[in-house]
């Protein structure tokens, strides 16, 4: 069987042969994150993490990790990211990823 890497994603394989991946994001912080789109479709990387950081106010979490965070959650279908301006922006829900098309 071929090795495919998911990132950061931790990895379980089923009876059937088929990989799931595995959240590595704590719950809270998954929530914040999403919590940070507001009603924003789309946002840019660098403003989903500064909501982010004014929402959390005591969860430590340098920009590496929050991008981690965020692709793991790609990996999943629970947001999709894309370029807009020429800068990597984000949208919530696996729909989203027309939004860049």
């Amino acid at each position: 069987m071929d090795q495919v890497s998911y990132l950061n994603a931790r990895t379980t394989e089923t009876n059937e042969n088929r990989i799931d991946i595995v959240s590595t994001v704590p719950p809270e912080v998954e929530e914040t994150i999403l919590t940070s789109f507001g009603n924003a479709i789309v946002e840019f990387e660098e403003t989903l993490y500064v909501k982010f950081l004014s929402l959390t106010r005591g969860i430590v979490l340098t920009k590496r990790e929050f991008i981690e965070h965020l692709e793991n959650m790609e990996e999943r279908g629970i947001v999709v990211s894309g370029i807009f301006l020429r800068k990597r922006c984000w949208a919530m829900g696996s729909d989203g990823s027309a939004i860049f098309d």
